[in-house]
């Protein structure tokens, strides 16, 4: 426990600077799914007036089930009704008054995906997931884990219980930034607190004890001890207007941050992502991040850590 202690106390969020949001991307395969992100998209490019990036990647898995002689017709096909899909989506309403930088269509692999990314200078990527396994990989579905775990820019992932709320935008009331203490995972302190700061949002700050059994001595003491660390940890002079509070619980990660979001009535979970963290396997392994997205109520931001640059 005093690894994780000297770890937080070593690693003050005084010393990193506060991103701005002036690019985004949405990426969607046009599933119902991955179309739920684009109001959060829009509503974010409105409150920070950034620019808007659409992007549909054509990967090749969309072509495994097909014969041979039939992949050149079918692709045609595929790729025209994309295009006329990208072009129904740029006239949306949803982005009404809102600058497209970029609408594209286009072959590719994940790696694709992250290029567009550096080339466009992208500070925060939307998608949407249904936050299971499915039958065929779509770009938004099996594999926004594998988005989380290697996007070089925040990602902000809209799960399958996550509601836009047309008459409110999104303007978040209250954010939740999860933490186990380490490094990597508050290199996203400050993009909740860019979101608190925006909105005026109350901020709250959860970690989550998995050593220990909670109601004994030293589980209490170390829990007094991690939240005075972590309050200290929280930059009050960005948040002023805000409310800030810590919250150190016994038990499941994905378990207790989903009950802190559902008991504060959050309306974004912000967390940071490691490549161990976020790998979606089985209901035993799935990652931390990822079980968040696919139960939260609301959208999730993730962090990429430092271990993968």
């Amino acid at each position: 426990m005093a690894t994780t202690e000297q770890a937080l106390i070593s690693n003050p969020i005084q010393s990193q600077s506060f991103p701005e949001i002036k690019e985004i991307l949405f990426a969607t395969d046009f599933s119902t799914a991955s179309l739920a992100a684009l109001p959060f998209a829009a509503a974010i490019a409105r409150a920070f007036h950034s620019h808007v990036h659409l992007l549909h990647l054509v990967m090749p898995e969309t072509y495994q089930f097909l014969p041979p002689e039939g992949m050149p017709l079918a692709s045609t096909s595929l790729e025209e009704d994309a295009r006329a899909r990208m072009r129904e989506l740029q006239a949306s309403s949803v982005l009404t008054e809102l600058e497209v930088s970029s609408s594209e269509v286009v072959k590719g692999e994940l790696g694709l995906l992250l290029r567009r990314i550096e080339e466009r200078n992208i500070d925060l990527l939307v998608i949407g997931t249904h936050g299971r396994q499915g039958f065929r990989r779509l770009l938004l579905g099996s594999i926004a884990d594998e988005i989380i775990r290697h996007a070089p820019c925040p990602v902000l992932t809209v799960g399958p219980h996550a509601k836009f709320s047309s008459d409110a935008g999104f303007h978040p009331r209250h954010v939740v930034f999860a933490t186990d203490a380490s490094a990597d995972s508050f290199r996203a302190l400050p993009n909740a607190v860019v979101f608190a700061k925006k909105e005026c949002s109350d901020l709250a700050m959860v970690h989550v004890l998995t050593n220990g059994r909670e109601g004994t001595a030293e589980a209490s003491a170390f829990a007094a001890l991690m939240r005075e660390s972590l309050h200290h940890a929280i930059p009050l002079h960005a948040i002023k207007s805000c409310s800030p509070e810590v919250l150190v619980s016994f038990g499941d990660p994905v378990e207790q941050i989903l009950k802190a979001a559902q008991d504060r009535e959050s309306e974004l979970i912000v967390m940071g992502a490691r490549s161990s963290s976020v790998k979606l396997e089985n209901k035993h392994s799935k990652g931390v991040s990822y079980g968040v997205i696919a139960g939260a109520n609301c959208p999730v931001l993730t962090v990429r850590g430092h271990e993968l640059r």
